[in-house]
């Protein structure tokens, strides 16, 4: 059985809020895909930046 890590989970849902924000936030399919891919590193950026801010205030 697949158990994805909480990792894993995050990634996926910053694939695809980011698909959607990119279909529903812009006009054209250009735009579509450049701010797909623009929202999807900095949800990977927040993701990885939050994850190190918890591991240092956890200790």
């Amino acid at each position: 059985m697949f158990q994805p890590s909480h990792l894993q989970v995050a990634i996926l849902f910053a694939l695809f809020s980011s698909v959607v924000m990119g279909v529903v936030g812009r006009s054209t399919n250009r735009d579509r895909v450049s701010y797909g891919i623009y929202c999807f590193v900095y949800f990977l950026a927040a993701i990885f930046a939050l994850g190190w801010l918890m591991r240092l205030g956890h200790g």
